[in-house]
């Protein structure tokens, strides 16, 4: 049996990589969930549907997780920061192609499948980076590394609109394309690992000893082809699959279901900031107390909230003025057009309008669901990768993590569409939002039996287990 070095769990390099790790996370997790801020524009420049548009953020986002296995071979074929180098200008390269967009279809290839690939590809190296880096000190660095997501999209998404604001939907992509190029710098905050060269020592007797020598490709097909038989695998993956129908959905839709409830574009962009900042805070605190408690639990419980408060989202404010007894008939509007007309009679000097309460303000609702979203899915961000080292073991992160990429990009394709079908049926996101919140709450349900299943069925590929 070879022996694997233990991480250095710190050092220069160590805590460079979480620097690295963090920046990445800010710039690409950043630029990929402040996208839904382009959606109300680009519905209006194009006069497409809500299906239609919402369709290239389903394919970006699909294609990037969906990258994985991708990924997961250059990563161990080119390394960590050639592999981020690469994927940088391929993210650079689509937001710059989109901003000379002719059309919607266009828009497919360039916003999301070149922009997808290039964020697909540098998204798993700078993860795997820190898992070889740190053991003990693993969910802490996580915790920090993966803040800069929730950052970013608090940052990013205010800077969007105002550049869309200022200068336009197209010269605000070529900005932020120029912005993504930094990734280039931060790649070189992932100095290999020594012991990488040991695992390449001890992969080379392996197939010297066998009688065909296996490329490394066929070598990582092997892996996942056994991955796919591991019922404690499969389980996390079907679970990651019915997370990611739902999880892209706020990110998405938030902005243009803000001007379908009477708030302003500011209000809809802000609202995706408050789940970029929440989301940073929480995952700060997740990272604690994952080391306290048992990290499946804390997953699948945040996972069951996070699902009931997608599916109330729309309902905060209707249950706020029930439970006050007040008529919010004369405060509340519905949509863009009501909005306008609203505006010009608060300008008009002859009528005064009564301050809205804020059991009346869809606002406010949609700063409780945008909390409650905030808290909830950072667990899912935060704690996939440190339950999928747990079940399987940091030596199977790489690859299982690859592949378990796949199953969340094929379903961020599906959903975004279904919402905005929905959306285009109904006339309101009510029923995607309720929808897409129960595919995320039975996620988080059928991963209880989880430690059952561990216990009966003691898969090859799982490590011996100690409470975490």
């Amino acid at each position: 049996m070879t022996h694997t070095p233990s991480a250095p769990d710190g050092g220069f390099w160590g805590w460079m990589a979480v620097i690295g790790c963090f920046m990445g996370n800010v710039i690409g997790d950043g630029v990929m969930y402040s996208f839904g801020v382009f959606i109300p524009k680009l519905k209006e420049y194009f006069g497409a549907g809500s299906a239609e548009v919402s369709t290239i953020y389903s394919i970006q986002v699909g294609v990037t997780f969906g990258s994985g296995p991708i990924a997961s071979y250059m990563t161990n074929k080119l390394g960590w920061i050639w592999t981020t180098v690469i994927g940088t200008v391929i993210t650079a390269a689509g937001l710059v192609m989109s901003a000379f967009a002719p059309s919607i279809v266009f828009l497919y290839f360039s916003a999301g499948a070149v922009l997808g690939l290039g964020l697909g590809i540098i998204y798993l190296p700078r993860l795997d980076c820190i898992t070889q880096y740190f053991d003990k000190k693993r969910p802490f660095v996580t915790g920090i590394a993966i803040c800069g997501s929730g950052l970013g999209t608090f940052i990013f998404a205010p800077i969007t609109e105002r550049l869309i604001r200022e200068l336009g939907w197209q010269y605000a992509m070529l900005t932020i394309g120029a912005i993504c190029m930094a990734n280039c710098i931060f790649a070189f905050f992932f100095k290999p690992l020594n012991y990488e060269s040991e695992k390449d020592v001890e992969a080379k007797e392996r197939l010297n000893s066998s009688e065909n020598e296996k490329s490394e490709a066929k070598e990582t097909i092997s892996v996942m082809l056994k991955l796919l038989c591991d019922v404690v695998f499969m389980m996390f993956a079907v679970s990651n699959f019915f997370t990611s129908l739902g999880y892209p959905i706020p990110y998405t839709f938030i902005p243009d279901n803000a001007k379908f409830l009477g708030m302003t574009d500011e209000e809809g962009s802000f609202a995706i900031s408050i789940i970029g900042i929440s989301n940073t805070i929480a995952r700060l605190v997740l990272g604690l107390i994952s080391q306290k408690i048992n990290r499946l639990f804390l997953y699948n419980t945040c996972l069951v909230f996070c699902g009931l408060s997608m599916s109330f989202s729309n309902y905060f404010q209707p249950f706020f003025e029930l439970a006050s007894g007040l008529d919010c008939s004369e405060y509340v509007v519905h949509n863009a057009t009501e909005v306008a007309n609203f505006a010009l009679v608060a300008n008009s000097s002859d009528i005064v309008h009564p301050p809205i309460p804020w059991e009346c303000s869809a606002y406010i609702g949609q700063v409780i669901y945008a909390l409650c979203f905030g808290v909830t899915s950072a667990a899912y961000v935060l704690l996939t990768t440190l339950v999928l080292a747990d079940l399987l073991g940091p030596a199977m992160f790489t690859n299982s993590f690859g592949l378990l990429l796949l199953f969340q990009g094929v379903a961020t394709i599906i959903g975004p569409p279904i919402v905005g079908y929905m959306f285009d049926v109904y006339g309101n996101y009510d029923y995607g939002f309720v929808l897409m919140g129960l595919f995320i709450t039975f996620s988080g349900l059928m991963l209880y039996p989880v430690p059952c299943v561990q216990r009966r069925i003691q898969s090859p590929l799982q490590p011996i287990q100690e409470d975490s």
